[in-house]
């Protein structure tokens, strides 16, 4: 399996290189073109093994995270073939190759993957604040390929130490880093007036990537500019 990234930053597409029998598992919605050849099975909890109940509980979780209910898997019957992907979002695609540890990424952020990778849902508690993405972030385990994207370019940062980042610009980062969320400025002026809300401060060692735009914030002044509904 071979996964290049095309029309970087501002439109990326995922182009999908599959050996015969070879699957990829990607997001519901997020296919733009395929081969005749591919078979294509829509399963709730992104692999096509697993009970019905598990399978239930799993597309219930990517639902609270903003993912959907279903993914599907695209398998090359009879011969190589490619599918290609592309995210809601005008804006960038990175593939990481996982080994060993985990990935975490904001609400939204999964694109598609090896099925040998398990996309989950993790609670986080207050401290997820992503900007606005809510309560829910997806955890990335397994071996292979995953394929995340962002709203705007996509920026990789090596934190050794610490480092702070708007949260909305936040896409992805490994369990090396922890992290707190605090008040832009460390007080209520700061917080109030900045301009900038919430950041996160992370600390550790690991690959933090960023986006360049804030997509809440893209949303509001969007907001701002239609004309009020009538009636």
């Amino acid at each position: 399996m071979q996964i290049e990234v095309h029309h970087r930053p501002s439109y990326a597409l995922a182009e999908v290189k599959l050996e015969t029998g070879e699957t990829i598992v990607a997001e519901g919605g997020a296919m733009v073109s395929m081969d005749t050849h591919i078979k294509i099975e829509t399963t709730a909890s992104g692999k096509k093994e697993g009970g019905l109940m598990k399978g239930l509980m799993k597309g219930l979780k990517r639902m609270m995270a903003g993912e959907s209910f279903f993914q599907n898997n695209f398998t090359a019957v009879g011969a190589p073939g490619h599918v290609t992907f592309a995210p809601t979002f005008q804006g960038d695609i990175v593939v990481h190759e996982m080994g060993q540890g985990e990935l975490f990424m904001q609400s939204t952020a999964f694109l598609c993957s090896a099925p040998t990778i398990t996309v989950d849902a993790k609670w986080g508690g207050a401290k997820t604040f992503f900007g606005g993405e809510g309560l829910v972030m997806l955890k990335a385990t397994g071996t292979g390929p995953v394929a995340f994207n962002s709203f705007g370019a996509i920026k990789e940062i090596d934190v050794d130490g610490e480092f702070i980042v708007d949260t909305g610009h936040i896409v992805a980062f490994e369990d090396g880093l922890s992290f707190k969320v605090t008040k832009f400025g460390g007080g209520w002026k700061s917080f109030i007036l900045g301009g900038e809300g919430l950041v996160c401060n992370f600390s550790g060692r690991g690959r933090l990537w960023i986006q360049t735009r804030n997509a809440s914030g893209f949303g509001e002044l969007l907001g701002s500019k239609l004309p009020p509904r009538e009636g």
